[in-house]
C-alpha cells in the first residue's frame, strides 16, 4: 500500500537511512517509566542521535520542528533549533513567521516566547553602530543577560535604521496584543512585551504603551496585568518621573477608583506611584474621605484600609491622638463589617495601634 508523502514518517525515509537512533536509557529498573506515544520515542530517539553527532544540516532543523510541534516547552530542542539557525545562516524573518503560528497554537509555553526573544534580538543586534563591541549570538542568551546588556541604542541610529527599529517594535507589539485579546493576563506576553520596550530603547512605543494600556482599562478596569504595566511604562521608561507626570497617574488612578471603588489594581496603582515618587500616602486623604458618601464606596475594603494606613501613619508622625482613634475605627470596621474573612489581620493591626507614642 502507497501513502502520501505526508503520511510516511521521517524516519522512515531514505534520506534517514543512515542515522542509528539512540533509545532512552532509564537505567536497568526505572522505577516509573514515562508512557510516551510511539512517535514521540521514536522521534527523540532520532534527536539524540543528532545531537550526539552535533549535525548541523537542514533534516537537523526540520527534525527540531518535528519534536517542538510533539512537545513545545521542550527548551533543549530549542537551544539547538537556535545553534541551527545561525549555523545555516537562515532568514530569521521567515523564523519569526513560523514562531507567530507557534504562539498562536501554544501562547502560554516559555520556550516559544524565549525563542522569539532570541531571534528578535540576534536580528536587532545588526543595527548597533559597532556591531563588533556589541557581539551575540543565536545560542539562548538568557533573558535578564538581554534585558540588562543588550539596548539598542535607537536614538543614534541613522533614519533608516530607526525606521527599521520601529518596524521590528510595531510587529512585535502587534504579536504580543494578539496574545492578549485571547488572554489579557498571559504573563509570558507581558513579560516578553516589557522585554520588547526595553530592549529598543528610548522611543516612541513608549508614549504608544499607555494609549495601548488606557485601551486595555477601558474595556476592562480591572485588568491588573495592565496596570501593572502601566506602572513598568512610567518607572521602569525613558521618561524621568516628573511631578506633572505623578500629578497625571494619581489623577487617572483616582477616576478609575471612583468608577470602580472595589476594584484594589488601581488602589495598588495609586499608592505605588505615591510611593515611587516619595509623595506621603496622606496627600490623598480628602480624597479618601469625600469617598466615603458614595453607597458603592462605603464598603470597600480598599478605601478602607487606605484610610486605616493613612490615619496611622498622620498619628505615628504628627502624633495626633484625633487619627489614633480614627485608625482604630477602621480598623474595627473593616474586622466587623467590610472585610470580616480577614478579620484576625484587621484585629492585629488594631491591637498594634497600641504602641503608637502621642504627645503628652
Amino acid at each position: 500500500m502507497e501513502y502520501e508523502e505526508e503520511t510516511v514518517p521521517f524516519y522512515e525515509k531514505p534520506e534517514w537511512s543512515d542515522v542509528v537512533p539512540i533509545p532512552q536509557d532509564d537505567g536497568p529498573n526505572p522505577l516509573v517509566p514515562i508512557a510516551y506515544t510511539k512517535e514521540y520515542s521514536t522521534t527523540m530517539d532520532y534527536f539524540r542521535a543528532i545531537t550526539r553527532a552535533q549535525e548541523q544540516s537542514e533534516r537537523a532543523l526540520e527534525l527540531t520542528e518535528i519534536v517542538i510541534g510533539l512537545s513545545p516547552s521542550h527548551y533543549t530542542v530549542w537551544h539547538y533549533r537556535q545553534n541551527l539557525l545561525k549555523a545555516l545562516n537562515k532568514d530569521l524573518n521567515k523564523e519569526l513567521e513560523w514562531v507567530r503560528n507557534m504562539i498562536e497554537e501554544h501562547p502560554k509555553s516559555y520556550q516559544i516566547w524565549h525563542h522569539r526573544q532570541v531571534v528578535v534580538e540576534h536580528n536587532s543586534i545588526q543595527l548597533l553602530p559597532h556591531p563588533s563591541d556589541n557581539s551575540a549570538s543565536l545560542t539562548g542568551i538568557s533573558t535578564s543577560d538581554a534585558t540588562t546588556t543588550l539596548t539598542i541604542p535607537y536614538q543614534v541610529l541613522d533614519e533608516n535604521q530607526k525606521q527599521t527599529v520601529r518596524d521590528t517594535v510595531r510587529l512585535e507589539l502587534e504579536v504580543i496584543a494578539e496574545t492578549l485579546l485571547e488572554d489579557s493576563k498571559n504573563h509570558h506576553a507581558w513579560s516578553y512585551r516589557q522585554w520588547v520596550l526595553s530592549h529598543f530603547g528610548p522611543g516612541p512605543w513608549w508614549e504608544e504603551e499607555l494609549e495601548y494600556i488606557d485601551d486595555l482599562l477601558t474595556v476592562d478596569v480591572r485588568n491588573n496585568s495592565a496596570w501593572n504595566q502601566r506602572f513598568f511604562v512610567i518607572s521602569q521608561g525613558p521618561s524621568v518621573l516628573s511631578e506633572d507626570i505623578v500629578d497625571r497617574e494619581v489623577a487617572y488612578a483616582k477616576k478609575k477608583i471612583e468608577r470602580t471603588p472595589s476594584n484594589e489594581s488601581p488602589w495598588t496603582y495609586l499608592a505605588g506611584v505615591l510611593n515611587k515618587a516619595k509623595r506621603p500616602l496622606p496627600e490623598i486623604k480628602e480624597f479618601c474621605e469625600d469617598l466615603l458618601a458614595l453607597p458603592r464606596a462605603n464598603f470597600s475594603p480598599h478605601l478602607h484600609s487606605t484610610l486605616l494606613d493613612i490615619y496611622e501613619q498622620e498619628a505615628k508622625e504628627q502624633k495626633r491622638a484625633e487619627s489614633l482613634e480614627r485608625a482604630k475605627e477602621e480598623a474595627i470596621m473593616l474586622a466587623e463589617k467590610v472585610d470580616t474573612i480577614r478579620s484576625k489581620y484587621w484585629n492585629w493591626r488594631k491591637s498594634q495601634l497600641k504602641s503608637i507614642i502621642l504627645e503628652a
